[in-house]
C-alpha cells in the first residue's frame, strides 16, 4: 500500500528514507500486536534494495537534513 506524503522532498533518497521509516513504523505495530495477541517472539526484519538508501543508512554524514538524520538514526 502507497502513502501520498504532505511533505514536499528534494531528492529521491529523501523519499525513500521517509518511506522506508513508515514502513518500519508500521512493521513495528503489526508486530507488537501479533506477539501481544499470540504471546510468540515476532523478529522485525527491513529488506531494501536501493544501494544509496543503504549507504544513507550505513554512513551517517550523507545528509545535512535534520529530519532525515532522525529518520536514519532511529532505523540504524
Amino acid at each position: 500500500m502507497s502513502t501520498k506524503y504532505k511533505r514536499v522532498t528534494r531528492s529521491v533518497l529523501a523519499s525513500k528514507l521517509y518511506s522506508i521509516a513508515h514502513g518500519f513504523d508500521m512493521g513495528g505495530l503489526v508486530k507488537t500486536i501479533i506477539n501481544r495477541i499470540l504471546e510468540i517472539e515476532v523478529p522485525l526484519v527491513i529488506y531494501i534494495d536501493s544501494k544509496s538508501l543503504y549507504k544513507c543508512l550505513v554512513k551517517l554524514g550523507t545528509t545535512r537534513e535534520k529530519r532525515l538524520i532522525i529518520n536514519v538514526i532511529y532505523l540504524r
